[in-house]
């Protein structure tokens, strides 16, 4: 079961979500700072045929993971500080160690602890990483 905001269509809770058997779309859950920005990865991402969960902002992330889900790639957007980034890669690599983390930088920036980083400049740059991951 799924809630979400009627104003912004975004997840707000998350129970019981069955785990599909045979399942073949991804999973990806989005971490965006920016509202724009994400509502518009997501919407790319489920026409390209993934299943696509978006929180804004790192408290709002770690309300809806709270419940442990099956994902199958993490995505961190580039529009917050760099601390903000980084204490939510780790909060991710802590709580969900097997997920991959694909992190969305400006530029001059890495989160070397995340799997996977590209430059936000447009999807050209991180689409390949989200389906090889």
């Amino acid at each position: 079961m799924q809630g979400a905001d009627a104003r912004t269509h975004q997840v707000v809770a998350q129970r019981n979500v069955p785990q599909a058997k045979g399942r073949t779309v991804k999973r990806i859950f989005q971490i965006a700072y920016d509202e724009g920005i994400g509502f518009r990865r997501a919407q790319l991402l489920r026409e390209l045929g993934y299943g696509v969960i978006s929180a804004l902002g790192n408290e709002a992330a770690k309300v809806l993971l709270s419940s442990i889900q099956h994902y199958d790639l993490f995505i961190v957007g580039h529009a917050a500080p760099e601390s903000s980034r980084r204490e939510i890669v780790a909060w991710l690599k802590a709580n969900y160690p097997r997920v991959k983390i694909l992190a969305l930088n400006p530029p001059r920036q890495q989160m070397t602890d995340a799997d996977y980083n590209a430059i936000q400049n447009g999807p050209e740059t991180w689409l390949p990483i989200v389906s090889g991951a």
